[in-house]
């Protein structure tokens, strides 16, 4: 009795919960994204909704493999349980991916995940200024190892001739070129950077 009644609240709770709650919290992986008060509320509410969109969208699925050869269709408890199972690890997994569940990280570090920033909020502007600063730094650094290279290639040329003196040329030329389009890239980083600081 205890057995059969255990098996019907996994049923239940695979059936109109796990999968839609699952789902939402890949889709939306921050606490709070939801609502700021509520979260856990409208997580659940969604939950239950999807699950029973997913269930309905899976046993159609089912449905449109067939019919077995012992007359019945392909949707049966087993199925029920085993593909329900599958589809609500998938998500979990997505979710976990996306960081939606930071107490795995209890289990092991290295499992755990952060959710990506609101693109709105503080964190998202220090990411996005890391990578620009990241960007303007190894321009910079190449811009100085080309004029590095020019100078090293015009005291080449003034100490050969010939043949020698032609290639160092065509290299100094080929370094000009690219620093003139490392010039261009910083000039283009950095009125993108001050359109969007200033909107000038």
């Amino acid at each position: 009795m205890a057995l059969e009644l255990l098996q019907l609240i996994l049923a239940l709770v695979l059936l109109f919960f796990l999968p839609g709650w699952t789902l939402i919290n890949a889709l939306f992986p921050r606490k709070g994204e939801l609502d700021r008060e509520y979260d856990a509320l409208y997580r659940i509410t969604l939950g239950i909704v999807m699950s029973i969109v997913v269930v309905i969208l899976y046993g159609f699925g089912l449905n449109s493999l067939g019919v077995q050869s012992s007359g019945f269709g392909y949707f049966n408890p087993g199925n029920l349980w085993a593909g329900l199972t599958v589809i609500t690890v998938a998500f979990f997994l997505l979710g976990w991916w996306r960081g939606a569940y930071p107490f795995v990280g209890r289990l092991h570090p290295k499992l755990s995940r952060m959710p990506p920033p609101d693109k709105h909020s503080m964190a998202a502007e220090l990411e996005h200024d890391k990578t620009t600063l990241a960007k303007l730094r190894e321009l910079a650094t190449e811009r100085e190892r080309l004029r590095r290279r020019i100078k090293d290639y015009e005291r080449r040329i003034s100490l050969h001739s010939g043949e020698a003196k032609e290639h160092y040329g065509r290299q100094r030329d080929d370094a000009r070129s690219r620093l003139r389009e490392v010039d261009a890239a910083l000039k283009a980083l950095e009125k993108a950077r001050a359109e969007e600081l200033y909107g000038a």
